[in-house]
């Protein structure tokens, strides 16, 4: 039973940083956007998009925080909460 625990947890880390992963690169792409976007229309897309890709990083920060109180010898989720916070960086121009 333990090992199917640890299994589980172990593929939605694993979830949880691809997720993150593709929340930075396509951050990073809006970001870039928006500084040479001269559309009005396209500027609040972009911009509401971001805001999205912001919220579910901050579900992901919450969520390997909490894995982190429950088990905070596992080097997974301190990986994965270090990623999180370090994505933040690209979340705003």
């Amino acid at each position: 039973m333990r090992q199917n625990i640890l299994s589980y947890s172990d593929s939605i880390v694993l979830s949880l940083c691809k997720e993150i992963e593709y929340i930075k690169i396509r951050s990073k792409n809006i970001n870039t956007s928006l500084k040479t976007c001269h559309n009005k229309n396209l500027t609040k897309r972009l911009r509401i998009e971001l805001d999205k890709l912001n919220i579910k990083r901050l579900k992901i920060l919450t969520i390997s925080e909490n894995m982190l109180k429950i088990n905070s010898q596992d080097l997974s989720f301190e990986f994965l909460l270090e990623l999180t916070k370090r994505s933040n960086s690209f979340q705003q121009i």
